[in-house]
């Protein structure tokens, strides 16, 4: 699983880059061997005029399926990133699963059309 974390209009961010890529392993572990990449933004959205709006936008490559992309924005950046952590955990489940289940039932249905 390979990690592309930018950070844009942020301060501390190294801290920030190593608490996304914690957040991120630890939520995605468990489909480490489907997934190829995962690209994350960090950005405040407002830039020099320090606005309340932090964004943790998250791509994941899943193999042999669409990707997954998460955004979610908060005023606090390491809510922000775990929010989009667990909402893409969720995803990621689901877009796999559902990949199991449309295989299963083509396997099912072609056994029985045998």
């Amino acid at each position: 699983m390979r990690f592309d974390i930018r950070c844009l209009h942020l301060d501390n961010s190294e801290h920030v880059d190593q608490h996304a890529r914690e957040r991120l392993t630890s939520a995605l572990s468990h489909f480490q061997s489907r997934i190829e990449r995962v690209d994350v933004l960090l950005d405040d959205l407002h830039g020099v005029k320090h606005g309340t709006e932090r964004c943790c936008t998250v791509r994941v490559t899943v193999t042999g399926a669409n990707d997954v992309l998460v955004q979610h924005v908060d005023p606090d950046i390491y809510h922000a990133i775990d929010d989009a952590a667990r909402r893409v955990k969720r995803t990621v489940r689901r877009r796999i699963n559902r990949r199991r289940d449309i295989a299963h039932h083509r396997s099912v249905n072609a056994r029985h059309a045998a």
